[in-house]
């Protein structure tokens, strides 16, 4: 007997491949999910270009009323008061700009979480000594670098932008939006790895980007083990508070080499940092290979 041929009419197949492109089993529809490469350098062109427009109509406004913009000049808490301003300014330009994108692009589901039940004073004390040891680590590598610009004024205000703004806005940007846009579509170590690398680009300064970077991974790490951002807003101030005192104890830019004044001591300092890193991130990658297999099964179920 000739077996009959069922022919599918035209109009059910493209219903049929509408349907998948709309559910996101098609592979087109796949490469075009949020978030693509082109949309992290689109995120990375919001976070420096806003910076940017806001640095320069500030600039452009104080010229046009006559004031002139030496801000080496200005006194060090009207500076402050100044740098705060446009930092909060720019920064939720940004972070407005980001959640856009993310929204007119289909992106969809929470975007940064805030358990109090995470907190975890045992990982944050951690992940605090760990980033004192990166610095030790990546000193030499940094002194190759040019000389990290630290006019942003003093007082209440430098300390608002830097113990309070800075946390909120870099940690809901890059370890809300960035990091957890990337698992949701790449896993959870493509996720940490390039929402980290984000973090040291948006800070913009050379001898920022490596720095800001490595610790990017271990407030990345953090956020992923406690999912909260309470946990890394809390890590981030601290950071910032402590590079506050050494800036207005006249030792921003100080190497430790110089502190310390004993290259035997420097040296065995240097090595315990050195254990410290290594051990911490052979651990991180450990947790993280867990966390990888807990979302995979998660997906199958």
């Amino acid at each position: 007997m000739e077996e009959k041929k069922t022919t599918v009419p035209a109009a059910e197949r493209e219903a049929a491949a509408e349907a998948q492109a709309e559910t996101g089993t098609g592979e087109l529809h796949d490469r075009r999910k949020f978030p693509t490469v082109g949309d992290m350098l689109a995120l990375l062109g919001i976070g420096l270009g806003a910076q940017i427009v806001v640095g320069t109509a500030a600039v452009l406004f104080m010229l046009l009323a006559g004031h002139g913009f030496d801000y080496k000049a200005m006194e060090p808490a009207a500076l402050g008061k100044l740098m705060a301003a446009l930092y909060f300014c720019s920064m939720s330009l940004v972070l407005a700009g980001i959640l856009y994108y993310r929204r007119a692009r289909g992106g969809s589901g929470p975007w940064a979480r805030f358990s109090v039940r995470g907190l975890n004073p045992a990982l944050l004390l951690w992940a605090f000594v760990l980033i004192f040891a990166v610095g030790v680590v990546l000193e030499p590598l940094l002194t190759l670098l040019p000389e990290l610009s630290l006019n942003v004024g003093r007082g209440f205000w430098t300390i608002l932008s830097l113990v309070v703004f800075a946390p909120v806005f870099e940690e809901l940007i890059c370890r809300g939006v960035v990091l957890s846009s990337l698992r949701a579509r790449y896993g959870v170590v493509t996720a940490w790895l390039v929402s980290s690398l984000f973090f040291g680009v948006l800070h913009g300064q050379p001898a920022q980007v490596i720095g800001a970077s490595v610790i990017g991974l271990i407030l990345g790490y953090v956020y992923l083990a406690t999912d909260s951002m309470w946990s890394v807003m809390i890590l981030h101030a601290l950071n910032n508070a402590v590079a506050y005192l050494a800036m207005v104890t006249g030792h921003g830019n100080a190497m430790l080499i110089d502190l310390v004044g004993s290259r035997t001591l420097y040296v065995l300092i240097y090595i315990g940092a050195l254990a410290v890193f290594a051990v911490s991130g052979y651990m991180m990658l450990l947790a993280l290979r867990r966390l990888k297999a807990e979302d995979k099964n998660r997906a199958a179920a």
